[in-house]
């Protein structure tokens, strides 16, 4: 009988029995703190559309997920008049306290920039300082990779810090057209 620290593989070339010993369960991270230090980027984009939708609720938007993840959208606002779909992306520290900003999204062989018919604002997280961009779709203009810097904007940079914690963009304006389009 085979002792249960061995693990046995059989090949099929010589049908050898081949056994290796399992390293000591000292040895072997817990389940727990490996999740810890592996978290994918589906899992930290999963917190940061709940961050999102959180700060969004505690400014008094209605705020919603759709079914499933075959929308172009994360979280839907309710601004009464209009309901805006928004993208959440967490924003990558980059160089010289500057984030970058996916504003696109991959498919197999191809990389598609975000327009006004797929959502209505871009919400980008900088986790270090805490702020949120909301970056309307109109201002992408087919960009893969926003620039963001929280820290203040350099000389002839800084395009898109119109748009750092612009919470009063979601909420409908009269007279005005939309970003996403008509109301």
């Amino acid at each position: 009988m085979q002792s249960p620290k061995n693990v046995g593989v059989v090949s099929n070339k010589n049908r050898k029995r081949i056994t290796t010993k399992r390293p000591p369960r000292s040895a072997q991270p817990s389940t727990a703190r490996s999740r810890m230090r592996k978290k994918n980027t589906k899992h930290i984009g999963s917190l940061a559309e709940l961050d999102f939708m959180l700060e969004a609720a505690s400014r008094g938007f209605p705020v919603g997920r759709p079914f499933g993840d075959n929308e172009a959208y994360d979280v839907w606002v309710d601004a009464g008049a209009r309901v805006w779909r928004v993208q959440v992306k967490t924003a990558t520290p980059y160089r010289n306290q500057t984030f970058g900003l996916r504003s696109h999204w991959s498919g197999y062989k191809h990389i598609t920039p975000y327009t006004p018919a797929d959502i209505d604002f871009l919400a980008g997280l900088v986790r270090s300082p805490r702020t949120w961009y909301l970056i309307p779709a109109t201002a992408i203009q087919r960009r893969l990779m926003l620039n963001l810097y929280p820290f203040g904007a350099r000389r002839h940079a800084g395009q898109f810090e119109k748009y750092r914690e612009a919470w009063h963009l979601l909420k409908p304006r009269s007279g005005r057209a939309s970003p996403g389009g008509s109301a």
